[in-house]
Order: structure tokens, then sequence, then C-alpha cells
């Protein structure tokens, strides 16, 4: 019998079961499909999960269900574009210039749109000032926080917009004293709005900011009789002097100051600028210092007033520790040199210290040239005025409170006395995004336009006004914080129109679309008002020997404490970004907490763990201020000045269990959020705002001089994406040298210089033809291969990417970027703890060690024992930000050891990942000597872990991914593409316009957010591009070059402005 004659072969179940709906498909020989409309209205539909293929094929379809937007988002209602809008082109990109302020950072930025909705945020360099750091790149994602009031709420419950502005009008008609609360208002049509509220309602304009600059305003005023905040220009000062100012990171206009600084420091110029750094906390600005002294918050007023006595030839210097006086007299000495082009900054929120910096400053006759009082807006709170609104509230005087980008609830140095006076307040609203820690504890809640859905004007000073604009219709049912204003002032008008309005007196609807002038500036970002830029104000030579003799008599106790901020996290008011979470903190590498940093020696004294990694856990130590105490993990950090600890704001934040975004909260090994006692989720570190020394004004001073510390007996996890210090005397990883040094062999040819010597491998050959072969014959490792090169070398396009150490200031600005750009996951702390985190792009921060093979040598310890020592970096180290990535090897070993062929090399010098190819051997990432090779462990878009980190797995959220870039699966390796997809879109757009490839039309990610420009990327082929000319200058190198697998990444040598006696 033949069996093969039997087989049968089924279609599936139902074809083996012979179902009725199979049947009744089996009888139709051409199937109907489902309409798309009842398809889309499925309500099946809503757990299902769209591909990216999927995705482009309802591109054409606009925005009007908000989780329809991004790869891999359940599609739960879309409707087709009846007529789609001239400007937008499915799959093609669309910029905005716009402007971001929240209080703290201002920049002009360049909106990237996909299909109506933002994905991208950059720095306008075209018509902008100022750069788009970590927390501005990272806003965009604040845009689809599904955590944001989504309408009016009314006593704790939602409402309407009708009966919300009768509650609050008929608030306004009552007795009592009423207060519009604010940040610092830049916007000079808000300002009329509020104005304009006031004088109806006979309210008081209060503002406060979060983090408190007053002391620089009131200073000003002291000094040149102008109420400003100053201007300083980094750019024309030679020497800078900063005590306690992290101008670099978080102090000031940070984000205009860092790439001015940096202008002044290429070594290519014949000049370079000199910082002497004088702080207690190893931050941003002090890790680019070029000299680095380390003192108590107590001490730093004694440096203003030693200084203000050695320049000025007035009053003894008070007495300063021998090594802390020597570094005075040379930073004194370099400001006499530079004159009116040297520069002093302090951070202290002190008025006797603003005051004596200033008469420093006009004493080197730096005023006018570095410093410039011509009234800018900046930081323009006034704590005086909100201390006594504060007693106002808890006396009941208060009737009404109207809240407007603030939330003193959390950031106010006594949160409990505005709890408390707010809750005796008759009447509160806010307009903040979110059911925030003051928000959520007012009557009412108007929820303003996020800034990304928002028209704006936005004036610092000078005649700029900067413009930002909507670049997607609002997401919610919430409205302009101006136009509620007028709405509740009984003058209801379009906010757009108040905008216009401040840009055209007399505007009609009718211009609304024919305005040149109004379109022109829409398309800059900004405007210019015709008037005169005002004059820099003269001092009027007041006398500080009272302000210096205050600062000389300060005593600080056994600790000292200071209060700083995180370049990500900031003052805490995107604590629910996950992204910013997750970016690494420059200087400590940790992720996901704040912690109290301490000096080795105090920490060795105290028997605190001084190693973290995966399995080795921090000591918990109590800290005490005032009677007011937190339990913080202890964290050994180079630098610190033994005696003091440090302790970041932006932390602790939602205590009550306020919805601020899930991010903003602690989650465990298995990713939920830990519960406290009270059963709320558990904020993230905490809030220590409460830490700062009041002032008899009611100004914050961010430092205590007499604090407890100790330890607990507990430990916690951190998670740090770095937990090696230093090189370990490995010069090809890190090249450095002094300027002077640099100098002297600036024209040598690369390679030969002595701070860049190329590296060699000794050769059985006479190489240098002196007729001995001996060590000394050797060749350079590019004339070793072990197989064929690719040919890349002249042929086509090779794109390539330098790097200059020199003006990379580590501040992650361009990790940010990547990340967003190219949907990198987020993983939580759990995963980093573990080194699983997702990085393309780290920032390496490597500290100078004491020891060296040399010094072994010296005092007879062995090589391994001398490596040991190296591990361990000096008290006050010098520190290098190195980034790191995917290098694009030519010779790559990766490549050589994939089964697959996942990764290859393409005829461009790019190293490729074919994701549905690859099995997840992790042969290639064991094989990278970089280690920038990342294995997704986990299904991060899926697995219930991460619910709680990672944004796609929010259906809003998800509106952020970039389409252009595929969502990796579990199970492969990724790692930096150097952006290919836009390489793939200039080449295209170069290719439509019948023109080469321009240099700097192609820019990665990372090289578009640097803002000192210390990445360049482009074509190496192209002789006149600029990365060409960096590869061929004499200060680039490849790292680990010995390896000789010939990266496309250039590095150049890292050079301070100190004399080799001095480094």
């Amino acid at each position: 019998m033949n069996m093969a004659n039997n087989k049968r072969y089924w279609t599936g179940l139902d074809d083996l079961h012979q179902t009725e709906a199979f049947q009744e498909l089996q009888g139709q020989e051409f199937p109907q499909h489902e309409a798309i409309d009842e398809a889309l209205g499925n309500e099946g539909l809503t757990s299902a999960t769209t591909g990216r293929r999927d995705f482009l094929k309802f591109m054409g379809f606009s925005l009007a269900a908000a989780t329809l937007a991004a790869c891999e988002t359940p599609v739960v209602k879309s409707i087709p574009y009846t007529n789609k809008p001239e400007e937008v082109t499915p799959g093609v990109a669309n910029h905005y210039a716009s402007t971001y302020y929240n209080g703290q950072d201002y920049v002009n930025v360049l909106i990237k749109t996909r299909e109506g909705r933002p994905i991208f945020v950059k720095s306008n360099t075209a018509t902008g000032v100022g750069h788009a750091n970590v927390r501005v790149n990272a806003s965009v994602m604040g845009l689809y926080d599904s955590a944001r009031l989504q309408g009016p709420h009314l006593a704790g419950a939602g409402s309407t917009w009708g009966a919300l502005d009768a509650e609050v009008t008929k608030a306004m008609s009552g007795t009592g004293r009423k207060v519009v609360l604010t940040n610092t208002v830049l916007s000079p049509s808000l300002q009329r709005t509020i104005d304009t509220f006031c004088q109806v309602h006979g309210a008081d304009h209060v503002q406060v900011d979060a983090v408190s600059h007053n002391a620089l305003r009131k200073a000003a005023k002291l000094h040149a009789g102008v109420d400003t905040f100053p201007g300083f220009d980094f750019s024309a000062a030679q020497t800078v002097v900063t005590v306690g100012a992290d101008f670099l990171g978080t102090w000031g206009d940070a984000a205009y100051y860092e790439s001015e600084w940096v202008k002044t420091r290429r070594p290519e110029n014949g000049t370079m600028s000199k910082m002497h750094a004088f702080e207690t906390v190893m931050s941003l600005t002090g890790t680019n210092a070029d000299m680095r002294t380390m003192v108590k918050p107590s001490e730093q007023g004694k440096v203003l007033a030693a200084l203000h006595a050695s320049i000025t030839g007035q009053g003894v210097a008070p007495e300063l520790d021998e090594r802390v006086a020597a570094a005075v007299k040379v930073a004194a000495d370099d400001l006499k040199r530079a004159g009116s082009a040297g520069l002093v900054v302090a951070g202290a929120n002190d008025v006797d210290a603003q005051l004596v910096v200033a008469a420093i400053n006009t004493a080197l006759g730096a005023d006018g040239t570095t410093v410039k009082y011509n009234g800018d807006r900046l930081f323009a709170g006034d704590d005086a005025a909100y201390a006594g609104l504060v007693q106002d509230m808890n006396a009941g005087r208060v009737s009404a409170l109207v809240m407007h980008g603030t939330n003193p609830a959390y950031h106010a140095a006594d949160k409990e006395a505005f709890r408390a006076g707010l809750a005796k307040v008759k009447f509160s609203v806010s307009t903040s995004w979110f059911a925030d820690e003051s928000a959520s504890r007012c009557t009412a809640m108007a929820p303003d336009h996020h800034w990304l859905e928002n028209w704006m004007d936005l004036r610092i000073g000078g005649t700029r006004v900067d413009l930002a604009q909507p670049t997607i219709q609002p997401l919610f049912d919430t409205r302009p914080a101006g136009e509620s204003f007028l709405a509740w002032a009984g003058q209801p008008a379009a906010w757009y129109d108040l905008v216009r309005n401040t840009h055209s007196v007399g505007y009609t609807s009718e211009a609304m679309y024919n305005d040149a002038s109004w379109n022109g500036s829409l398309h800059d970002g900004f405007y210019m008002t015709g008037e005169p830029m005002p004059a820099s104000a003269a001092a009027l030579g007041n006398n500080v020997s009272a302000s210096v003799r205050q600062l000389s008599a300060a005593k600080g106790g056994a600790f000292e404490l200071t209060l700083y901020q995180k370049q990500a996290i900031g003052f805490g008011d995107q604590a629910g970004n996950p992204m910013l979470q997750e970016t690494p903190d420059p200087v400590s590498k940790v992720t996901w907490d704040n912690y109290v940093t301490m000096a080795r020696v105090d920490m060795e004294a105290m028997g605190l763990n001084t190693y973290i990694a995966q399995r080795d856990k921090a000591s918990v130590v109590k800290v005490t201020v005032d009677g007011q105490s937190v339990e913080l993990p202890a964290f050994m950090q180079p630098g610190q000045t033994p005696g003091t600890v440090g302790i970041a704001l932006g932390y602790g934040r939602g205590d009550g269990g306020e919805n601020i975004g899930r991010a903003a909260f602690a989650t465990g090994e298995n990713g939920e959020h830990l519960q406290t006692a009270e059963g709320k989720p558990m904020p993230i570190g905490a809030n220590v705002f409460g830490f700062a020394t009041l002032s008899a004004d009611g100004s914050p001073r961010y430092d205590a001089y007499d604090v407890t510390v100790e330890s607990t007996g507990a430990e916690f996890a951190l998670a740090a994406t770095q937990i090696h210090n230093t090189v370990m005397d490995r010069d090809s990883v890190v090249k450095e040298t002094t300027f002077d040094s640099y100098l002297v062999e600036a024209s040598k040819p690369k390679g030969q210089a002595s701070w860049n010597k190329s590296h060699t491998l000794t050769v059985h050959e006479d190489v240098n033809g002196d007729g001995i072969i001996d060590a000394r014959d050797g060749k350079k490792t590019s004339a070793f291969d072990l197989w064929k090169s690719h040919p890349v070398e002249g042929v086509g396009h090779r794109w390539g990417m330098t790097i200059d150490l020199t003006t990379c200031t580590g501040c992650s600005a361009c990790v940010t970027a990547c990340h967003i750009e190219n949907n990198v996951p987020v993983v939580g702390k759990d995963e980093v703890r573990r080194h699983r985190d997702m990085h393309w792009m780290r920032i390496d921060r490597y500290y100078a060690s004491d020891w060296s093979q040399e010094r072994g040598a010296e005092e007879g310890v062995g090589v391994i024992s001398s490596y040991t020592k190296m591990e361990d970096p000096s008290a006050n180290p010098q520190t290098v930000h190195m980034p790191m990535m995917c290098q694009h090897c030519n010779h790559a070993p990766c490549e050589t050891v994939c089964p697959v062929a996942a990764t290859t090399h393409s005829n461009e010098g790019l190293n490729q990942m074919t994701y549905n190819r690859c099995i997840g051997t992790r042969y290639c990432a064991n094989n990278c000597p970089y280690k920038v090779r990342r294995f997704n462990w986990f299904n991060y878009q899926g697995y219930a872990k991460f619910q709680h980190t990672n944004p796609s797995q929010d259906s809003l959220t998800r509106m952020v991914l970039n389409p252009d870039v595929t969502v990796r699966a579990r199970g492969v390796i990724e790692k930096c593409s150097m952006c290919v997809q836009r390489i793939q879109e200039g080449k295209l757009s170069a290719k439509k316009a019948g023109t080469p490839v321009e240099d700097g039309t192609v820019l990665t990610a990372c090289a578009e957010a640097c803002p000192t420009h210390a990445i360049n990327f482009g074509d190496l082929n192209d002789e006149a591009s600029k990365v060409r000319t960096n590869a061929n200058n004499n200060r680039s190198y490849h790292a680990l070059e010995e390896v000789g697998i010939q990266p496309n990444i250039f590095y150049m040598t890292k050079v301070r402005n100190t004399e080799s006696k001095e480094a």
C-alpha cells in the first residue's frame, strides 16, 4: 500500500477542523476585506502592535488621535488628510524655528517634525543664540508625557473652561490680597496679560525662581545702579576665575556661556584662555579648568576677599590654607595680566560675595568688556517679595493666588511653610502642565499648552525678541496661560492675536498670512525692535570693605555642605523624563539617583564603601542640617574637598504621590514602583532645597557651613555607567599636553610631536637606515594588514568624525541627541546597574592618577602593583572627557567574527548592522576593543519590567520615536550607525539638487548637538572638508592605535593652558 497517496496538508487549524468561518472564506474566490474605517474602528486593534512597515502605509494620515504617530504604536483611530497641508510631505522632515525657556535655560532652537509631530530639538545655529543642552534636547519627550493634565480641573475633578473661568472670576471679586506668582517672565505679551489681570483685580505680581540668583541682581543694583542680571562675555575673557560657579553646566545662562567660552580654547588660534576654578564639589566647570583648587563653602568668600586684596591693593587678605593662598596668588597674577580681558564669577547667592566680585571686575577694567550691566531680564525673582507673600498666606491675608511656571511646594527652601500657607488661601489656581506638588494642592488647575504647542515671544534684553511657535496642534484640552489671564480679567482674546500685536501694533486678522515681516521673523525665530542697544552702566564706586569683612569672618564646622545641580536633572522640572534620568552625570557617571558626594579620606575614616559596582553597594549616610535630615548613599567623588559633602538638587519629586510622570519614582529589580510606608510611589532620591541657608531677606544660599554626617550601617545600590576612574597609563587612549609644549611643536608633521607620537611596531628590517636592526626600527600600524583593506580611501564617500578633547566639555548634549534620534531604549536603573545600558554613545570620564610606571620603577614597586595603584585617581585630579561610540574601523574586528554577516562594512567606510540577520551570538561585542556594542537582552517595548522607564511602552510617548530608524528587537546587537539615515537623506537631497554633497550638509545627531563643535563629521575623501583638515592636524590620533584596526574616528590631543611644570 502506498502511504504517500493518503498524505494531506492543511493551511491551518481552521482548515483541519473545517470551521464555519473557514468554509465561508473558502467559498469566496475574491475575499472582501474590511473597509479602512471599519478596520481602524475595531476595538481589538487597541492591543495590537503595528510594525514599522504598517506604519509607513498609514503615514499619510493626520494626528487626529494622539496614539497613532510613531512606529509600533497601537492603532486606535486615524482620520486621513482631507486636504493635506502643503508643507507636509510623508517621509520628509520639516523644521521650525522656536525658542525654549523654562525659567533657567534659554535657547533658540529648531524643531524637527515628521508628519506633524515634533520628534527632535536642536540648536538654531543659523539665526539663534545659545545651544540646546542635554535638558533642552530631551524636553521633546515631555510633550508626549501621558501624565500631563488633559483639561481644566476644579476641586480635584475634571471640569470645563467655562466653569473654571467663572470660579476664578468669582474668587477675584472677593476681599483680601490677590497675587500672581510666576517664575521670571521674559515674554512681553505674557507680561502684558499679567499686568492687565493685576490692574483689573488689584492683584500683585511676584516672581520667584526655582534656583535663586537674586543676589546678582541686588549686587548689580548697588554696584551700577541698574536692576539687571549681569551679562558675562566669556568669549572676550583671556583669564576666567570661577569661585563655585558652574557656568559650563547649570549656573546662570550656562546654555549661552559654554559655546562662548570655548571660542578662546582652540590652541590652533595661537592663544588660549586660562581658567582657574575654586570649588567644593567637582563640577563640570571644574573638570574643564586649567587650574582647580579645592575649597570649603566657608572658604569661597575668603578666596574672593583675597583676590580683591591682591588686585585692588586694598585691605588685608584673610588667612587661608597655604595651598589655597598659593592658588589665589597665581589666579590674581593671571587676572592682572589679562586686565580688561579678565573675568571673575562666583556662584554664591550672597550679596556680599557678588559685590566683591563686581568690585574685582571693575578694578580689572572688565566693565563693558567681559561684564555688562545693560538690563538683562534673566533671573528677576524677588526672594524678599516671595517671603512676604508666604507670610501673608499663612496669616490668612491672601484670598486668591494664581501660579504660573513655578512650583514652590517643591523648590522653596521652606516648602512646608508654603504648603501650609497655600491651604489657607481661599482660592488658588495653577497653570502647570502637571498636577505637581503645587498644582495638586490648588483649588483649580488650568493647564497651559506645552511649549511645543504654544505661541510665545521672549526677550532677555537688548533689542532682540525671540519667537516660539507651535509645531503640533494641542494634544489635550489645554489653553495658553496668557489667554487664561485675559479671560479671568474679563477681556477674552486669542493668544495668537496678542503675540501678533506685540510684533505689530494694530494687527488685525486680515494680516494673518500676508505680513512679510512676521513671516520672515517666524522663519528666523526672532525680530529686532529697532530700539537702540542699551549701554552698559558704569560702576558707582561703592566701598565694599564691609562685604570683605563679612566674607572673611565666615567659619565652618566639622563638615560643610554644598548643594548643586546635575547637568541632566537641573532643578527637577523634568524629573519625570526617563531620558534625562538615564543620562549619566558627566562627572560621577551615576544615573537614576542623587547621593552624597564625599572625599575618599572622609569615607575611609568613617568606614564607608568607596567602590560601587553591580554587587558592591554604597554605604548610606545620614546628613543633618538644622534639625532636618536625609538618608542617602555616599559616593566617593575625586576632587571633593575633605570635610565637605555635596548633594544634588532636583530630586525627591512627587513626595505626596503627585502624578508628575512615571520615571520620577524609584523602581525595583523587576521594574515595579517601590512604595513608601504610606503606600505611595517612592520618589527618586531626596529633596534638599530645604537645606539651603536663608538670609535675612529670605534669599537662599545653597550651602551650609555646619552639618553632621553619620553612617547608618545600611547599603544602597547605585547604578553607574563607568566604574573605572583612570586610563592607567595607557597613553594610546587619551593623549594630553600643555599649551606651551604644544606651541613648541605645533608645526611638526603629524605623528612626530612628542605629545602625539605615532605608534610603531618593531620589525626585523633596517627601517631608519642606521645599518643596525634593533628596537628603534619600527613601522606604523597602518603598514600591517591581516586581510585585504576595504577600498574606501579616495573612492566615493568615506564618512568619518573628529573629536577634539580640548574643546569637549563632557556636557552630554551629544548623548541625549544620539539616543533620541536613534530610538535608543531606556532600560532603567536595574539594567544600568548590571551594565546592560543601551547607550550608543557614552562619554568616558578619566581622572589623572598620582601613580605611574615611572614612579613605580623609581620606588621599586612591581608592574602589577603599579597598575593596581594607578586605578586610584588623585585627590584633586585633572579630568578628561572622551566621547566614545562605534569607531567604524576599516579593519573592524567585529566583522570578522560574525557567523552570519550581520555586521558588515559599507563601501563608504561605515560599519553596518543588519538587524534581521543578527542571531545574537555577541561575538562582535566580545571582539570590539572599544566596547561600544549593545545587546538587546529584552523586548524593551513590551516587557513589563520596563513599563515605568521605557517611553516605547506608553502609547502616547511612542510618538517621539523617529520613523527613519528601526526599533530593534530582542536578541540583536545594536550600536552607533553614524546616523546612516541622515547620510542617506543628505545624499538624496544633493542628488535631487544636482550638486555634490557639500561639507556640513550631513551631520550626525551628536555633531549637530555639540555646543563647542568638538565633534565634526563629514567626508574624509573631501580634501576641503573640516573633518579631513582635522584628521590631518598634528593633534589627531586613533584611540588604541596599536591594535591596528584603522578607525574612521579621529581624536585630537587634549591641550591644557598650564605650564609644563604645573601640569
